[in-house]
């Protein structure tokens, strides 16, 4: 069947934006131009502005691309497992395959230090990056949920001791889902950053990828004893 008008503009598009993560890899982002995207991309130079009014503009979404690929995979991965320890160590699994050289990598170191200076990136970054922790408090509080809760009961923070003075308000008291869902939120911003620092930690210093720490994330995420899991 022949490609429609618009099939033909969407595969055209998808070219230059493959295009444009290659060269912002292989040169950095401040080497890409129009010519650069158009010749890579085996394309006229003038397509180039007809699908982007600018090349940073194209930079950007090339790049926002990859992030929403990357945040989508671990989201996919968390949200298929049924406990923290086998969501955790998913997670990590799929980190330990970033390197100092591989193409994802170079990528977002590339647009990390492009978004201090390009405040469209950085704004739909952070409402990517805010997307991402919301699916994990999703996740978190689905586990919690599945698993009784975070504690037993009669124990503190449980439902059971709830109306102890001093104690938390459990879910079915008013606040008590607010406060579980803000808890959720402040761990999922935690796990995040400590993933991200997991990997630059491990960039720099690969000899530390053989130190084990899925137990500890796993008990930041909720988990009650250890995986024995790296």
């Amino acid at each position: 069947m022949t490609p429609t008008s618009s099939e033909r503009g969407q595969e055209t598009r998808q070219r230059l934006l493959d295009a444009a993560a290659q060269l912002i890899v292989e040169d950095g982002w401040g080497a890409v131009t129009t010519r650069r995207a158009a010749d890579r991309a085996g394309l006229r130079p003038g397509l180039v502005h007809y699908h982007f009014r600018t090349v940073e503009d194209l930079l950007v979404e090339a790049s926002l691309a990859a992030a929403r690929r990357e945040a989508g995979s671990a989201a996919e991965l968390l949200a298929s497992a049924g406990d923290p320890e086998e969501g955790v160590t998913q997670v990590l699994e799929m980190l330990s395959s970033y390197s100092a050289a591989d193409p994802s990598t170079v990528l977002f170191s590339e647009m990390l230090l492009a978004s201090t200076r390009v405040e469209r990136l950085r704004g739909e970054l952070a409402e990517l990056l805010g997307e991402w922790r919301g699916a994990v408090a999703d996740w978190l509080a689905s586990v919690s949920a599945a698993s009784g809760g975070e504690a037993s009961a009669g124990e503190p923070g449980s439902e059971a001791s709830a109306g102890e003075p001093g104690s938390e308000a459990s879910a079915g008291e008013p606040g008590g889902a607010s406060a579980a869902r803000e808890d959720h939120e402040a761990t999922a911003l935690l796990l995040g950053a400590a993933l991200d620092g997991l990997v630059l930690h491990r960039l720099i210093d690969p000899a530390l990828a053989r130190i084990p720490v899925t137990d500890q994330l796993a008990r930041l995420a909720g988990a009650r004893g250890g995986t024995g899991r790296r």
